[in-house]
């Protein structure tokens, strides 16, 4: 196959910048060598170094980072809320909380539904009747601050011009008051409350919040045993409603567990051990009633249909995080074993359902905006999977990101080419995906899960084309210019410290990293990436860019046509006819002997510095160890 131009991937790189890039500067001046660095210890770290890119971005972090040292230990590192009297809260029009509702069940909550529909209505109205005191005054304290997070969470993904942009903060601390008044035995609803107050949070980027929020929750729902099948006599009455609600609540924790385990790099509070309730039913909330369901009611999809795959990729995942990320790192032998059972099962998880995720001959827009909702979401979590099961084989630690040694003799003698091929691949449909969200105006500051997968797929497309460029310049454009529309996207929506200005800060130091590799003049010496990625802009705009418009021309010389890839919607984009060189040895797994400092810059530590946003490495580089002791001081 032949590499991809920039025209056949998305049309026109958007514009992004190379910073300060002046070109009526001195050209020498651009070659001038970056300031020395150090680690916390004091020890020189050559520019060269893998984990000078590393610092750099800690440094960068720290730099762009509006968040006050006074912020609570749980909260360190997240974006601030708007502050709001939880004391005085002023009820919006009956009409407007109506159309939150809509919102919420019609888009917020595509896959993440752990709540029944006519019970929040009903809530609903209870509420406006008696002006929020509620007739049954046991639980209504969690029951008020559900529907509060309903509306605060709708808000949050409430579109420009709709004319309900006030800040949904004021409905998020509202219920949070709420909850300072429980009292007596935990409740299912407490739980749902707690539940709805975490994914709330992610919309805001508040994900250490979340995280140490997750906690409490988690073990509340260990408390009234949500992790547990319940088994009913054959003659005992159910209540439906609160059956499947238990088993929604408990499995949508399972997934955002999986998620958060994988984001901040740390591990997963569910183990699938400890298991044994069975999964939601797959029946719409309008056939669901305390006393019966009809699941076969509507002939239809059903609604559930898309959150239980959802929850089935979860338990894949949660098993790649178990055996592919352990604290102990299996060998390349047995990581090639797991990576293939685990691309098997989750193959046959899409088969399953080839005809909602690849909709061939389906025009998508014609489906329902939930349908598209879940099908993006269910997509993105495939390749996404995809990406993280692969992804090791194409770098093991980022101290080597800088360190590939592209003599013969250093090539692998195992092949790994099919896994990065794989890896590759996966990114490419995730930046697709979200390039048409973004060309379809339906991308929002709140789709924490959105931001996060682009992210991980831009920094493989990057990492690829820093790696190619030694064993073959010039094959792996196509990848870097839809890495780099892709970042311009992100940056576009970013607003002061979100997760995606954060993202991009990091995607920038790496796209540097890059050009280094080909174009070292257009990376002026002392460059402070984090300011200077412009919003993306039309394809106009770009072309009187002239550096774009340089970086353009010279990326769609020669560029042949891609050939169809029916399993992913867009132009194949596989050079070497899919055979992939093996990946150089440094560049996946080079530091057998300093296990200590692999641990310190591997996936998880490093999807744990810019996620987190705290700008450590977990203490990796916190005085305690020697980088020179690991032949990384020059």
């Amino acid at each position: 196959m032949d590499r991809p131009s920039t025209s056949d991937i998305f049309g026109s790189v958007n514009r992004l910048t190379v910073p300060n890039d002046d070109t009526s500067r001195d050209p020498l001046s651009r070659s001038s060598p970056e300031p020395s660095q150090t680690d916390q210890q004091g020890h020189y770290v050559g520019p060269s170094s893998g984990v000078s890119f590393l610092l750099r971005i800690q440094r960068r972090l720290h730099q762009n980072s509006d968040v006050s040292h006074d912020s609570s230990i749980f909260t360190f590192g997240d974006a601030p809320l708007t502050d709001f009297d939880p004391s005085f809260f002023v009820l919006p029009p009956k009409a407007d909380a109506e159309r939150l509702i809509e919102r919420y069940f019609d888009f917020a909550a595509p896959t993440f539904r752990f709540l029944h529909r006519p019970t929040i209505e009903n809530l609903l109205s209870e509420f406006y009747e008696t002006q929020g005191k509620m007739r049954n005054k046991k639980g209504s304290a969690a029951r008020t601050a559900v529907l509060l997070l309903v509306l605060a969470q709708a808000q949050a993904y409430m579109p420009p011009g709709s004319g309900m942009e006030d800040d949904s903060a004021r409905y998020y601390f509202a219920a949070e008051h709420q909850l300072s008044k429980e009292r007596g035995a935990v409740s299912l609803t407490s739980v749902q409350a707690r539940l709805g107050q975490c994914f709330y949070l992610l919309t805001q980027s508040r994900i250490n919040h979340c995280w140490s929020l997750f906690g409490t929750t988690a073990h509340l729902m260990f408390a009234i045993g949500l992790n547990r099948g319940r088994r009913s006599e054959p003659n005992s009455s159910i209540d439906h409603v609160e059956q499947e609600s238990r088993r929604r609540a408990f499995w949508s924790a399972y997934s955002l567990d999986k998620y958060l385990a994988a984001a901040l790099g740390r591990p997963r509070t569910f183990k699938d051990e400890d298991i044994d309730q069975e999964l939601p039913t797959i029946v719409n909330d309008s056939d669901l009633h305390p006393s019966f369901m009809d699941p076969l009611a509507s002939r239809a999809q059903s609604l559930m249909m898309a959150p239980i795959e959802h929850i089935k990729l979860s338990r894949i995942i949660s098993l790649v995080l178990r055996d592919l990320y352990p604290i102990r790192p299996p060998s390349m032998a047995h990581r090639i074993d797991l990576a293939a059972k685990y691309t098997e099962d989750l193959h046959s998880w899409r088969a399953n359902l080839s005809r909602f995720l690849d909709a061939e001959g389906v025009d998508t827009s014609l489906l329902i905006p939930l349908y598209q909702r879940q099908r993006n979401v269910l997509n993105l979590a495939y390749w996404h999977a995809i990406l993280i099961v692969q992804r090791p084989f194409l770098i093991s630690n980022f101290a080597s990101l800088a360190h590939i040694d592209h003599r013969p003799g250093a090539i692998s003698n195992i092949e790994t080419s099919r896994n990065i091929a794989d890896c590759v691949k996966a990114a490419m449909a995730i930046v697709k995906i979200v390039d048409e969200l973004f060309q379809g105006s339906q991308i929002f500051r709140a789709f924490w899960f959105t931001q996060y997968k682009a992210f991980c797929a831009v920094v493989v497309l990057y990492i690829y084309r820093i790696q190619q460029h030694y064993i073959e310049p010039g094959k792996c454009e196509g990848y870097f210019a839809a890495g780099q529309k892709c970042q311009a996207q992100l940056s576009s929506i970013s607003e002061k410290d979100c997760l995606s200005k954060r993202y991009c800060l990091v995607l920038e130091e790496l796209r540097l990293e890059a050009l280094k590799q080909t174009k070292p003049h257009l990376v002026p010496s002392g460059s402070s990436p984090s300011s200077n990625l412009l919003p993306v802009a039309s394809s106009t705009s770009a072309s009187a860019d002239p550096t774009i418009q340089s970086l353009t021309s010279s990326l769609a010389v020669s560029a042949p046509t891609p050939q169809s890839d029916a399993s992913t919607g867009f132009a194949t984009v596989f050079p070497y006819g899919g055979n992939i060189p093996p990946t150089p040895e440094s560049a996946g797994f080079s530091f057998a002997n300093n296990n200590l400092m692999a641990d310190f810059t591997s996936w998880g530590q490093f999807d744990s510095l810019v996620t987190a946003g705290i700008g450590s490495l977990d203490g990796g580089f916190q005085g305690d160890f020697d980088l020179g002791s690991f032949g990384l001081g020059n």
